[in-house]
């Protein structure tokens, strides 16, 4: 080997430690780089020369700079995340809703039904008071005005997850055309051979925003790039493959929005229960679940107690005689009754029926039943009382917040041990990376001190000559 071999050996291990130093300085740069993998050099001998019949190695070269890289480990990730974004958005919107049925914070609509018929209790004792009957009239208004304070809240808790299914859908769109983006540039950078691990991290990160907002399914390509799709009934629908992407669409208002997945190629599937089942769609379809299957079902158990009570009270009321012997008076409004319809028929004190004659007008017989209404199983086919029937629908309710609040942290603490073994695999280690970086800078100074030992010797040489 001649000593301009060993100037080149120099020379090279120089070039190569600096790449491996930049290497190490971008991984300390990007310590706190969201979804950032951690690269190292992968270095190999140079091909070998031979030199006086005998193979000589030429130095040393980069074979490659790869990144850790776990794709079980982002597959789990991926479904995760769609697991925690739809659980944390249920629990949000539950959390929301739970305050209007607090009994015990507040008076609700259980402590106005209680009042509304001690209101009739009272009323039992001096039919003909003026006091007692405008109580019944006012007790029955609060009454009222709580179904209808619940209906709204309930109404505005449909109408704020319509809502917010727009920015939902916007930032899904915004995310996979970016992943389309990364996947051109991944695939063009790897053409040229160049190194395109920090836009695959990118990519990866954006995969995991993505599940976290709606359910999908990835598969990696030898090219480099990554395609999304979603099924249903069995058929795939790619949001993203290669360089091309879908989009989500929503129907026109003023009706409660229908999302519609808008394939690469032209098809089209809407997301509904045929694509997603429990957990596994992500914050939009949690938020369409909130919408259209967990609020209505509280609002229609609101709205059976509304109607049950109106016909209950007016069933009885209509048989009763006011004190000038008219009969067959609704208490309450009868026509098309719901929580937020729900309307006091009787607006003066001489159109309360609380007597079961027409001529005894001191008689509190139907007061009486009117009364006895509160502790008759008139609910669920006979079996439950108003009140039993409501404290049934707040424990229900408050079960629900708590069982969502549970799988939330469970979801969390899931997330924090996958990031904790993704860290311990792909995260950046400052200890490791200021180690390796001593180990190439000795490499470095040692590849500079062959370049002056084979100069000087070339000096001797050529003093010689």
């Amino acid at each position: 080997m001649s000593l301009a071999a060993a100037l080149e050996i120099g020379k090279s291990g120089l070039k190569i430690y600096q790449v491996a130093t930049e290497v190490v300085s971008e991984n300390i740069a990007n310590v706190n780089t969201p979804g950032y993998s951690r690269q190292r050099v992968v270095l190999a001998t140079a091909p070998p020369s031979t030199a006086n019949g005998f193979p000589l190695g030429t130095g040393v070269r980069i074979s490659t700079v790869e990144r850790y890289y776990d794709s079980l480990l982002q597959k789990q990730l991926v479904n995760a995340g769609t697991t925690s974004g739809y659980n944390a958005t249920k629990a949000e919107v539950l959390a929301q809703i739970e305050p209007v049925f607090n009994e015990i914070a507040q008076e609700g609509l259980g402590t106005a039904l209680t009042e509304f018929f001690g209101s009739w209790q009272d009323l039992t004792v001096n039919p003909t008071g003026l006091p007692e009957r405008q109580g019944v009239i006012s007790r029955a208004q609060v009454l009222v005005d709580q179904f209808h304070y619940v209906s709204r809240t309930l109404s505005d808790a449909v109408t704020a997850q319509n809502e917010a299914v727009v920015p939902i859908t916007g930032d899904i769109n915004r995310i996979v055309k970016e992943i389309a983006t990364l996947n051109g540039q991944i695939e063009n950078t790897q053409i040229v051979y160049g190194n395109a691990n920090e836009m695959k991290d990118q990519r990866d990160y954006l995969v995991r925003q993505l599940s976290e907002q709606m359910g999908v399914k990835f598969t990696e390509n030898t090219d480099g790039t990554t395609d999304l799709y979603v099924s249903r009934g069995g058929t795939d629908y790619y949001l993203v493959q290669g360089t091309r992407y879908g989009n989500l669409s929503l129907s026109d208002p003023p009706a409660n929005y229908t999302v519609t997945v808008h394939a690469v190629g032209g098809s089209s599937a809407v997301v509904d229960n045929a694509m997603y089942a429990a957990s596994d769609g992500g914050k939009l379809w949690s938020t369409l679940q909130m919408r259209d299957t967990y609020i209505p079902a509280y609002s229609a158990q609101v709205d059976a107690l509304a109607a049950a009570l109106v016909a209950d009270v007016n069933g009885l009321h209509s048989t009763g005689f006011t004190p000038t012997g008219v009969t067959g008076i609704n208490f309450f409004n009868p026509l098309g009754v719901t929580a937020a319809t729900i309307a006091v028929n009787v607006n003066q004190t001489t159109q309360i029926a609380a007597s079961g004659s027409a001529t005894a007008p001191g008689d509190n017989s139907t007061a009486i039943q009117l009364a006895q209404l509160q502790d008759a199983n008139t609910m669920s086919g006979g079996t439950t009382t108003y009140n039993n029937y409501y404290n049934g629908l707040v424990a229900q309710i408050g079960l629900d917040v708590q069982s969502a609040q549970n799988v939330t942290k469970q979801d969390d603490a899931f997330m924090k041990q996958l990031k904790a073994l993704r860290d311990s695999s792909s995260g950046v280690s400052l200890d490791e990376e200021l180690a390796t970086l001593i180990t190439y800078q000795r490499s470095y100074q040692a590849s500079a001190k062959l370049v002056t030992t084979a100069s000087e010797m070339l000096d001797v040489l050529m003093t010689m000559i």
